[in-house]
């Protein structure tokens, strides 16, 4: 006997799809909650203080320090050289430099003497035959007179030529030993002893390293700007001196549209040296007393010139200005500012206005590391 089992009924439960289950879990961490307060973060910056400073107007130019005394020793005749002053040693004024092998002009002088003797003893007895023949009275005719008393003076103009050759090769034997024409050092040797040099060709070269003057050349808009005696600011090796005008070429360059300045140069403990390059400062106006501001706190836009000041809750806030006269690191301005405002003169270039800022430094001369209570509020 079939026994039959009564049909059993399944019931099918919805399973979940995992990416279903994900998006609802994101949900429920999705859950609006109460937003927390984002801290505004603060822009680093460094700053500098408004002041009143005596500015002047100036032009900067390159200089080349040069001496005073200088000069190019040249062969006054030629000939081969016997000795030459080594470069760098020290000399004085008429103290031998260069020489030159005389001999052959030693020869020549004696032989320019002995015709000099020859003419004088020559003279002397044409002399005394024209003594002869007057103290002969009517037994000599006027001609015979005549005639020895014209070979007695075409004797004394041959021992005046003579006399003069003598004194052209003496002259030559002295040049051919160069002196120092003052105290000084032997700057260069251009020719060796042994070798042979023409009239004219230099020698050597001899300076006075403590008679230094500075030499630049300036634009041409500024000549009249300019004077002899005006005190100017040297820099070199980054030390700082004054120096004075001494003299101006108002003649301009046409192809440079510049003037030639001489400056006199100081004695600053053996700073400066001949081919010394240095930066010069020139004033060009009286100096004027106004509201002063860092170079580098200038930012300028499409729309004009302008700060950046901090005010008295640390906050940026541009402020437009004009610039006015320059001096050195500092340059006048016209604006809505006061002496002892702190103004941004690093990281300035992106604010808008209104950022919270953080002082890391303050310029004093150069930029340096100091917190931010060292900073005086902007009143």
């Amino acid at each position: 006997m079939i026994t039959r089992h009564p049909t059993s009924t399944f019931q099918l439960r919805p399973v979940a799809h995992p990416a279903l289950v994900t998006l609802a879990l994101l949900a429920v961490v999705a859950v609006p909650t109460p937003a927390f307060a984002q801290q505004e973060r603060s822009a680093p910056v460094q700053v500098a203080v408004v002041e009143l400073r005596q500015l002047a107007p100036s032009v900067r130019a390159t200089g080349i320090v040069r001496s005073r005394a200088a000069a190019d020793l040249a062969a006054a005749v030629g000939g081969r050289l016997q000795w030459v002053a080594e470069p760098g040693a020290a000399v004085k004024a008429g103290q031998l430099v260069a020489r030159l092998d005389a001999r052959e002009l030693g020869l020549a002088r004696a032989e320019q003497a002995a015709r000099v003797k020859r003419a004088e003893v020559n003279l002397v007895a044409l002399e005394r035959e024209v003594a002869r023949l007057r103290a002969s009275g009517n037994a000599v005719s006027r001609f015979n007179v005549d005639q020895a008393q014209s070979n007695r003076d075409l004797a004394e103009a041959d021992l005046q030529v003579a006399r003069a050759l003598l004194a052209q090769t003496d002259d030559q034997l002295a040049r051919s030993r160069l002196t120092a024409p003052f105290d000084g050092v032997v700057s260069d040797r251009v020719h060796r002893a042994g070798e042979e040099v023409a009239r004219g060709e230099v020698i050597a070269r001899i300076v006075n390293p403590d008679e230094l003057e500075i030499r630049l050349f300036v634009p041409l808009r500024h000549v009249k700007a300019i004077q002899p005696g005006h005190v100017v600011d040297v820099t070199a090796d980054r030390r700082e001196f004054t120096a004075t005008v001494s003299s101006i070429v108002p003649a301009g360059d046409p192809r440079t549209q510049s003037f030639e300045v001489l400056v006199k140069a100081p004695a600053v403990d053996g700073l400066l040296a001949a081919g010394n390059t240095v930066q010069v400062r020139l004033p060009l106006g009286e100096p004027q007393r106004r509201l002063s501001v860092p170079r580098d706190a200038l930012i300028i836009r499409a729309d004009g010139l302008y700060v950046v000041k901090v005010d008295g809750d640390k906050r940026a806030e541009r402020v437009p200005v004009k610039a006015g006269v320059a001096d050195g690191d500092w340059i006048a301005v016209d604006g809505s500012l006061r002496a002892g405002d702190n103004i941004v003169i690093r990281g300035g270039e992106s604010l808008r206005g209104n950022e919270k800022l953080d002082v890391v430094g303050v310029f004093e001369g150069e930029a340096r590391r100091v917190t931010a209570e060292h900073v005086k509020p902007a009143a």
